[in-house]
């Protein structure tokens, strides 16, 4: 059984005439050349677009943070202000004679130290701390300058 192996040669004689006379325009390379670079560039622009939208992405996620950051903490750190307030307080000696304005801002700023306490008790939040704070340091100050004009007066 001798069978006969089909190659290229004797497969395009079989072809019908139409077929094997059917040349292809000389322009079909060029224009799949040309698509081709056409699709490439495409696909590079799109990369392009989508790799500069995640950068702006990130960057307003960023710059959002930052703001949010920036505004949840306080201008003002009074708790850090009050103490300083404090130290330079005590600095100071203490007067002899008793100011009613100051006998005032002690009884007041002891009342506050109270309140201070209760919220610390209650685990309050930042928010509910800070005007306590603020208040305190408000008094220190006031209590602060009450102090140094009567070392000034008393000097003189």
């Amino acid at each position: 059984m001798s069978e006969h192996e089909s190659n290229f040669l004797d497969l395009a004689a079989r072809l019908p005439a139409s077929v094997a006379a059917h040349v292809p325009p000389a322009d079909l390379w060029p224009r799949i050349a040309a698509t081709h670079r056409r699709r490439r560039r495409q696909r590079r622009w799109r990369r392009l677009l989508a790799g500069g939208s995640a950068l702006a992405l990130i960057v307003a996620l960023g710059l959002a943070a930052n703001n949010w950051r920036h505004a949840a903490t306080p201008a003002i750190d009074w708790q850090a202000r009050a103490q300083a307030l404090e130290l330079q307080l005590d600095s100071l000696p203490t007067p002899t004679a008793n100011d009613p304005l100051a006998q005032l801002a002690e009884s007041e700023l002891a009342h506050l130290d109270g309140n201070l306490q209760a919220a610390y008790d209650r685990g309050a939040v930042s928010r509910d701390l800070d005007p306590l704070w603020q208040r305190r340091s408000e008094l220190l100050d006031a209590l602060l300058s009450l102090r140094r004009q009567q070392v000034l007066s008393s000097r003189i």
